[in-house]
């Protein structure tokens, strides 16, 4: 994972981190299960704090080549069941909302 700022100037917190792993494994999860033919091919790469805490950014990979506009469309077409699928599996009374990129194919490393 890469370090990113906190909005504070330091590294993000262990609950920060945390509750990134636990969207993550909500995600994979719930991308697992969606019929969605873009949703269905495209690769969780990481989930990551954003400086308001209450916002997470998931980035994700389209390796079967789908389109940003597509991949992003589709990911907006299912907010409300991502959200849904995030709200069952973390141990926050607040869902955060969720922003999601498409980073090309191999990362930024």
């Amino acid at each position: 994972m890469t370090p990113f700022s906190n909005g504070r100037g330091g590294r993000p917190s262990q609950k920060a981190l945390q509750l990134c792993a636990q969207v993550f494994d909500a995600l994979s999860f719930a991308l697992g299960e969606t019929i969605d033919p873009v949703l269905v091919d495209i690769t969780l790469d990481r989930v990551e704090p954003m400086p308001d805490e209450r916002h997470l950014l998931v980035v994700v990979q389209d390796p079967c080549g789908h389109g940003l506009l597509a991949v992003l469309a589709a990911l907006d077409r299912a907010q409300g069941f991502l959200r849904a699928a995030v709200a069952e599996l973390i141990t926050r009374r607040r869902v955060p909302q969720l922003s999601f990129t498409v980073e090309p194919l191999g990362g930024a490393d």
